[in-house]
């Protein structure tokens, strides 16, 4: 199993498929690393929440030569002190590709469940959750509330165009409201929030959904502002959704808060992170091993 030393990652480094199947191949990252900047302490975590990984490149063969094709779905608690690196799961997956696992197909990916199981429990030193869906499962929307509401659409146009968009690295400075004596809901969606990614730079497009119980009265076009400001900001899509979080837990104070994002896919994998103050916040829909998620905007 690789230890962390993200230089000797195989992300933005070419990587030849593998031919046989390879555990090897699985690099994970500590949590740590970067919630250490932020005052996010594993010990008092301000948050509880998954990471939500789906796979779409997986298959695999039966003694006889049959190929099988699954979607796999991963998930995982964001109290894990690690994170699995994209690329190697997917050159991971990859390495089922030409190898046979039973002799029929419900054997085979059974034993393929098992292993991929097996593989990253020990990975990442925690609980996982794996499920194979092939194309007979039943796709649900989440966020079925605040999915109808886009942040765009809360503040006016005129309001827009009045800003000047110049803070392109994340401005928590940025995020304004008043404090006040009553409760203050707040439920939406934002399809602006891009970052890039850590190593390879390129750049990452997420929905990101938002609730919020809190007594200040928050200006939403502050928030637009603060997303704004992620657009040359490095990270991976846990740390994103682990920062936005923690800027709106000190700054908005809130009774309780969830904040996710649903990432385009890319080699075949999206990643979904949710956090959240109350576990009524977290969508199970996102967090079901029973049900693919429809897909969304950036998706």
């Amino acid at each position: 199993m690789k230890q962390f030393d993200l230089h000797d990652s195989i992300l933005g480094k070419q990587a030849a498929t593998p031919e046989k199947y390879d555990a090897s191949l699985l690099f994970r990252i500590p949590r740590a690393e970067n919630r250490v900047h932020y005052g996010i302490e594993a010990s008092n975590l301000p948050f509880i929440g998954f990471d939500v990984w789906n796979c779409y490149e997986v298959s695999f063969l039966t003694d006889n030569g049959f190929p099988v094709s699954r979607v796999l779905k991963l998930v995982y608690s964001s109290e894990s002190q690690y994170l699995v690196e994209s690329k190697s799961l997917k050159l991971y997956l990859n390495s089922f590709n030409m190898d046979r696992f039973g002799k029929t197909v419900l054997e085979a990916e059974k034993t393929v469940g098992d292993i991929i199981l097996r593989d990253l429990r020990l990975l990442l030193e925690s609980e996982v959750f794996v499920s194979l869906f092939d194309s007979t499962v039943e796709v649900r929307k989440p966020f079925p509330s605040v999915s109808k509401v886009n942040l765009s659409s809360l503040v006016p146009n005129e309001v827009h165009e009045s800003i000047d968009f110049s803070r392109f690295k994340e401005s928590p400075e940025l995020l304004r409201s008043q404090l006040t004596d009553s409760n203050h809901k707040y439920g939406f969606h934002s399809d602006l929030l891009r970052s890039n990614c850590r190593v390879t730079n390129q750049p990452d497009w997420g929905d990101l959904y938002v609730r919020i119980v809190t007594k200040h009265e928050i200006d939403l076009s502050s928030i637009i502002e603060y997303l704004v400001s992620f657009r040359k900001e490095n990270h991976f899509h846990e740390e994103v959704v682990e920062m936005i979080y923690k800027r709106f837990y000190d700054i908005f104070e809130p009774e309780k808060l969830m904040v996710a994002a649903l990432y385009t896919r890319r080699g075949g994998i999206d990643i979904n992170p949710i956090r959240a103050s109350h576990s009524e916040f977290i969508d199970e829909t996102l967090i079901s091993s029973e049900f693919r998620v429809e897909k969304t905007l950036r998706q």
